[in-house]
């Protein structure tokens, strides 16, 4: 009960961050779009709430004892949470539009970018804790460690399918057949295969050094 308490204080403090972080990253849309009376950055919007489904779906999945005991459940319920996450990383993508307007001042789009993207990253990281956390009360610690590495970098290759094939996470349901296709056809392309070997393994780097500090701060 202790535990359960301790995390749900842990949650608190998570939901202020994330409000916060939110706020701001809207704030900074906002005077954007009064200065330049442009919304063209407004997708970062619809992209930001992609990138808060996964989370709350581990938070649910956190929450939820019979999600977790029910194996059909869980499962199901852990892989919609994969068909999402590439959501929250994908904003690291959105920096291909910077500079693309010499009336708004580098620095500005910069950080409204960054903002976004570091707020969906954030978002991600803390989803994939809280779903190792939940592995780990149900299959082994080496289990556990080979369906996390695999979940980064099934991650990345979502990433590549979002930003250079334009497949969203619906298509599975919406367009399944050409998405497998494509899915296929990428395994041997070259660019694809050091893409996803080289954005999975910073997302490995990355999370690991994250949970490796919140652990050592919060003793979990």
């Amino acid at each position: 009960m202790k535990k359960l308490l301790y995390y749900q204080n842990i949650r608190k403090n998570e939901v202020i961050v994330f409000a916060t972080l939110t706020l701001f990253c809207l704030l900074l849309l906002l005077i954007r779009a009064k200065v330049t009376q442009s919304v063209f950055f407004f997708f970062l919007i619809w992209n930001l709430f992609l990138a808060f489904i996964p989370y709350l779906i581990s938070f649910f999945l956190f929450t939820s004892v019979t999600f977790q005991e029910r194996r059909f459940l869980r499962i199901g319920t852990l892989l919609v949470w994969l068909l999402f996450l590439p959501n929250s990383f994908y904003l690291l993508t959105d920096f291909v539009h910077i500079n693309k307007f010499p009336d708004v001042p580098f620095w500005f789009d910069l950080v409204l970018v960054y903002s976004f993207s570091i707020t969906g990253f954030a978002l991600g990281l803390f989803s994939i804790r809280t779903i190792e956390k939940i592995i780990q009360l149900h299959y082994s610690k080496v289990q556990s460690k080979i369906m996390l590495f695999s979940i980064l970098y099934l991650t990345a290759f979502g990433i590549y399918l979002g930003r250079f094939l334009r497949f969203n996470s619906w298509d599975l349901l919406a367009n399944p057949i050409d998405l497998f296709a494509s899915c296929v056809d990428c395994l041997f392309i070259p660019d694809v295969q050091n893409f996803t070997l080289g954005f999975g393994t910073f997302l490995l780097v990355l999370y690991f050094v994250t949970a490796s500090f919140i652990s050592k701060n919060n003793n979990i």
